[in-house]
């Protein structure tokens, strides 16, 4: 469908999600003069954050003067024509389901996070239509994001996914800045499945990393990973060639190599031998790539697709398996024909 929205200089914009990545989007489109609201969990938050100008998440970097914090989520997202929603991707549906009776007719909602629910599989996008069925157009938002240098104002990339190109050009344009180009696309499976997996596969390099295997091994995660990825998003329906774009290659990168990444770290941390409760414990919070690892392979088995190094990664994650041994299990898998396929070609091929 077509959205009636707004056009962009008079657009309200409800942000649904005080973590650092809520807090860097909201502030982002509130820099460049857009009516954005953050939507804080409690009355104490919304305050604080307020009176304060700075969230403890994401330290050094001032909240703009235009950017607004309410606690008040009926009155926030009965006004606003766009809602982004950045929460953690197993609180999606219970998040979502406050959300959801407040829409304004035509409203547009993008998911601006990167997982699977554990329970059922489903991508972000999935579980906000089981709330909205056909009558508010939903998109995915994803790409290479560390939330620290977008704060920072260095250069980035992003794509943000929708049916309706339309309404893909409004969230283009809304989210935009001078430093952080947003592209658009069509598939929202693929771009969805790109920024979920390579969660995965960081793990898997932070712990290569923490067992010195080297660059070489890592490489070869990297790009068996991709491969991973792309093997099960064209099962779900995604296309080849997204996993070679921003939302997959691009993101897998970003998230592989940088000591920001959360989910590398925790698998650097793992490979050190420490227990995943005390992980989560001392971080207050799970790496996502956690529990997408657990959905991926629910769903892979369910579509009969092999992922070798998830599966071994849901083994280590489980306390089941060694990391040192789930490394020779996978080098001690039979070699087959390396297939060079659309989504390698892709890297090749002309782009906007």
């Amino acid at each position: 469908m077509r959205s009636d929205v707004a056009q962009v200089g008079s657009t309200k914009i409800a942000v649904v999600g005080t973590g650092a990545w809520g807090v860097v989007v909201a502030s982002q489109m509130a820099s460049q003069g857009r009516a954005v609201t953050l939507v804080a969990r409690t009355r104490e938050e919304a305050a604080l954050l307020s009176s304060a100008r700075q969230s403890p998440r994401v330290p050094g970097v001032a909240l703009p003067d235009t950017l607004r914090v309410s606690a008040n989520l009926q009155s926030v997202i009965s006004e606003a024509s766009i809602v982004v929603m950045v929460v953690p991707a197993q609180s999606m549906r219970l998040n979502f389901g406050l959300v959801s009776p407040h829409l304004v007719p035509g409203a547009v909602v993008v998911s601006a996070t990167k997982g699977l629910e554990i329970a059922t599989g489903l991508r972000m996008t999935e579980v906000i239509a089981s709330f909205t069925g056909t009558d508010h157009p939903i998109c995915a938002f994803s790409g290479p994001n560390l939330a620290a240098e977008i704060a920072a104002g260095k250069p980035a990339s992003s794509v943000v996914a929708c049916a309706d190109d339309h309404v893909g050009q409004l969230v283009q344009a809304i989210l935009t800045t001078p430093s952080w180009r947003i592209y658009r696309h069509h598939d929202v499976i693929g771009v969805e499945l790109g920024g979920a997996l390579k969660n995965v596969i960081a793990l898997a390099i932070g712990i290569a990393e923490g067992l010195e295997a080297g660059e070489n091994a890592k490489a070869a995660l990297v790009t068996r990973g991709l491969a991973e990825m792309s093997r099960l998003g064209q099962a779900l329906g995604g296309e080849a060639l997204t996993f070679a774009g921003l939302a997959g290659l691009g993101d897998l990168v970003a998230t592989c190599s940088s000591p920001l990444s959360r989910n590398r770290t925790f698998g650097l941390r793992l490979a050190r031998g420490e227990r995943l409760a005390d992980l989560i414990e001392t971080s207050g919070s799970v790496a996502e790539g956690v529990p997408t690892t657990r959905a991926a392979l629910h769903v892979a088995s369910r579509m009969g697709v092999e992922l070798p190094i998830t599966a071994l990664l849901g083994e280590v994650i489980d306390g089941t398996l060694d990391p040192r041994e789930a490394g020779a299990r996978l080098l001690g898998r039979r070699a087959g024909r390396e297939r060079v396929d659309d989504s390698a070609r892709a890297s090749l091929s002309p782009s906007g």
